[in-house]
Parts: C-alpha cells; sequence; structure tokens
C-alpha cells in the first residue's frame, strides 16, 4: 500500500507536468520550424504532426492552470 498523497506532492507534480510540456511544447514547435525550412515540402505531415503536437501540449498547460491556482490557495 502506498503513503497518501499531500497537498505539496501534487502541487509539485503538476509543477513538473507544466514544465515538461512547456519544453517539449517549444521543442515540438522549433522542430516543425526547422524541419520546414530545411526538409520543405518532403516533410510536411510530419510538420503539421508536430505542430498539432505543440498545441495539444499547450492545452495540457492551460488546463492545468486552474488546479495550479487552486493549490497555491
Amino acid at each position: 500500500m502506498s503513503t497518501p498523497l499531500t497537498v505539496g506532492e501534487l502541487r509539485t507534480a503538476l509543477d513538473e507536468i507544466r514544465r515538461t510540456s512547456a519544453g517539449l511544447g517549444a521543442q515540438a514547435t522549433n522542430l516543425a520550424a526547422r524541419a520546414e525550412d530545411d526538409l520543405g515540402r518532403d516533410v510536411a505531415e510530419i510538420v503539421e504532426d508536430l505542430r498539432a503536437v505543440a498545441r495539444q501540449l499547450k492545452v495540457a498547460q492551460l488546463l492545468l492552470e486552474p488546479a495550479r491556482a487552486d493549490l497555491a490557495a
């Protein structure tokens, strides 16, 4: 059996998820831009996929904001 989750642990986990999402989103955006510039039309579908991933990660960050605010209060 595991130990009970604390508010501090939850806050730390949410912050880590937000940071990781932000970092991965930035990487996906940067990689999409570089692929489009350097490889052009050959990887158009991959560029679209990377941009979609970046958007999804941004949405994840936004969805976590209310929980983060609640835990900060």
